[in-house]
């Protein structure tokens, strides 16, 4: 007896939310902002966020001493309004019926169950990490955010937005980033350093961006999660004294993931390798990036958000955080089409407590 597609299609609805919940985990970064519950899943009345930026302190001090003194007013203008764009990204995977025709029992069905959603899955999760390292635009992923300043990304046709880490010193960024211009709005940068050899003063620059972010959200705590290319990240392991060299691999791992990161400064911070950096793509322009890229972030300053389902029954749109949808008979072939339907915007709140050194990778 045939495996229909209707048996197929009720059998991955059930399994959905399993898969929406891998896919918060496959990745550190959205691992740690989910823990942190800066995943936020409203149902928005449409993909454009606005939220306030504050740029720096938001009071002012009087000393009194006779007690007839004027209180300094508190309000100083340091609050900004920045914005963000959730794109639209569907992500199709067909069945060739003929699976399903000549599949028998439960044993196929879960091989079929496995092979196909699975494997669409963990494609996409490596087309989405490569966009969001490098913003290459590949896979017609042009749209989702990237840390890579070099590049631009477009959400919906909105225009090109930049990268949210620029690869040049404090007081010459210009790139705008959530609508913010970084010239001429005071405090809104991330922190920059470049290694001119790692053997001379890698582990030294590391330490200074790391250092330099904590300082400017004090009251966020310090970088906690750090993504480098793969020879970044090696010179960092060889830099290491040997009584020293600890390396740990994280417990839950999920595919698409390797999971293997070491403590940096012996601190609770963990720098991963990011197999997706590739400092040789057309995407990194800057002499530095294509030497090396080391992304240092401060989990608290960031946020996801996804757009959730409306009420209202069946006739509403798909929308929201990693919905599965389908089977679709396409007419022209002997397939059935699934689709994975993904609304999801992710924008910093304080670039200043974030840093990326460039260069890492030279000798």
């Amino acid at each position: 007896m045939s495996i229909g597609a209707d048996v197929l299609a009720s059998t991955l609805v059930d399994l959905a939310p399993g898969f929406s919940e891998l896919f918060l985990t496959w990745h550190p970064l959205l691992k740690v902002l989910k823990e942190r519950k800066h995943v936020d899943f409203r149902t928005l009345q449409g993909p454009f966020h606005e939220f306030t930026i504050t740029t720096g302190g938001v009071g002012a001090t009087t000393e009194v001493a006779g007690g007839s003194e004027e209180i300094t007013g508190g309000r100083r203008q340091n609050a900004q309004r920045g914005d963000t764009y959730a794109p639209r990204l569907i992500h199709a995977w067909d069945v060739p019926l003929k699976d399903l025709a000549e599949a028998n029992g439960e044993q196929d069905l879960a091989r079929i169950i496995d092979d196909y959603p699975m494997l669409a899955l963990d494609e996409w999760q490596q087309q989405l990490v490569q966009q969001l390292a490098t913003g290459a635009g590949n896979n017609g992923l042009s749209g989702f955010p990237t840390f890579n300043g070099d590049a631009t990304f477009n959400p919906g046709g909105v225009g090109a937005r930049a990268g949210f880490f620029e690869f040049a010193a404090t007081g010459s960024q210009s790139n705008v980033v959530h609508n913010l211009n970084s010239a001429t709005v005071a405090g809104w940068e991330n922190q920059y350093g470049d290694i001119a050899s790692f053997p001379l003063d890698g582990r030294s620059t590391l330490r200074q961006e790391f250092l330099r972010a904590g300082r400017q959200g004090k009251a966020l705590g310090k970088v906690d999660v750090m993504f480098a290319d793969e020879q970044t990240y090696l010179n960092y392991i060889e830099d290491l004294d040997d009584q020293v060299q600890v390396a740990k691999v994280t417990g839950d791992m999920t595919p698409g993931d390797l999971g293997t990161g070491v403590p940096f400064l012996q601190s609770a911070t963990t720098m991963f390798l990011e197999e997706a950096i590739d400092i040789n793509d057309a995407a990194f322009t800057t002499a530095g990036a294509q030497n090396g890229v080391c992304y240092g972030l401060n989990s608290k300053t960031w946020h996801a958000y996804a757009l959730g389902h409306e009420s209202g029954g069946p006739e509403k749109e798909t929308k929201g955080m990693f919905e599965l949808r389908g089977p679709f008979r396409i007419p022209t072939q002997d397939v059935i089409r699934f689709e994975y339907v993904l609304m999801m915007g992710l924008y910093c709140r304080n670039r200043r407590a974030n840093f990326v050194v460039t260069g890492g990778a030279r000798p």
